[in-house]
């Protein structure tokens, strides 16, 4: 776990923040994804649940150089929509340009690349390198989770809603979801894993509509101050009432959806024994 420790305070030089789940969601996904593990995975993790949990979010705060960014979100627009969005690298750089798709996010294929490095920790058997690659696989995982995190308009920008995307990811979960909310769904194995990530993300832009609605709708009981919209407890209450249930099925699914791929990479690295 030192060699772990070590390798995370150097990612963490030079720490911002970048857009996420924010530090709960991301330690609530790690926490719960341990849950839905079969007692043989999770014994792998076993005595390094903290860090697990703890390290969550650590890649929200890596700019040792300037395309961690992107690496978090897709804004699907550009390809036509999610169904557009092609598999292969290869393929969106030629539909799209390298310009374009370095600006337009590539979360998908990161969790890809995340997932052959755990593959590779659990063929070394190294418990603090598996704990690691699972913990930054599970951040990217999660962040596919967030609905704003797949289309241009992330944060309400090109709807008048700007701030939309912290009240939903941040706001929502500080206020309305803890590890007794959410649903433990045991890790089963699924044909296709490795292209999961596409079924996500469709998964998770269906829902952009509905979230900016709701917004909306909660915002008509926000009074306009000076500097623009005032949120109290009314506001809360009616986007909390509109979209708590959403959060906390986004957030289940993710802990489920990467006890899945911690399971999958188990089984392509041969299915060594803890």
């Amino acid at each position: 776990m030192q060699r772990a420790l070590a390798l995370s305070v150097v990612l963490l030089a030079s720490a911002g923040p970048l857009l996420a789940w924010g530090r709960l969601g991301h330690v609530l996904v790690s926490e719960l994804a341990l849950k839905d593990l079969p007692p043989e995975v999770a014994a792998w993790f076993k005595g390094q649940e903290d860090y697990f949990k703890e390290h969550a979010s650590d890649p929200d705060h890596w700019r040792q150089d300037r395309k961690e960014g992107p690496r978090h979100y897709l804004d699907t627009e550009g390809y036509g929509g999610p169904q557009g969005v092609p598999f292969e690298v290869s393929e969106a750089l030629g539909k799209i340009g390298p310009e374009r798709f370095q600006k337009s996010g590539q979360v998908p294929w990161v969790i890809q690349d995340r997932l052959r490095d755990l593959v590779d920790a659990f063929k070394k058997g190294d418990r603090a390198q598996i704990t690691l690659a699972a913990t930054v696989l599970g951040h990217y995982v999660a962040d596919l989770h967030v609905p704003l995190h797949t289309t241009n308009n992330h944060n309400g920008q090109d709807t008048g809603q700007k701030g939309v995307h912290t009240r939903w990811e941040t706001g929502l979960v500080e206020r309305y979801a803890s590890l007794n909310a959410l649903q433990v769904m045991p890790a089963t194995q699924e044909p296709g894993l490795f292209r999961a990530p596409w079924k996500w993300m469709q998964e998770a832009n269906a829902l952009v509509p509905k979230l900016l609605e709701d917004d909306r709708g909660a915002d008509r009981t926000s009074p306009e101050g000076p500097r623009g919209k005032r949120r109290g407890e009314a506001y809360w209450a009616v986007f909390g009432n509109l979209q708590t249930p959403v959060v906390r099925q986004q957030l289940s699914l993710a802990a489920k959806h990467l006890a899945q791929m911690i399971q999958y990479a188990l089984l392509l690295a041969g299915k060594p024994a803890a």
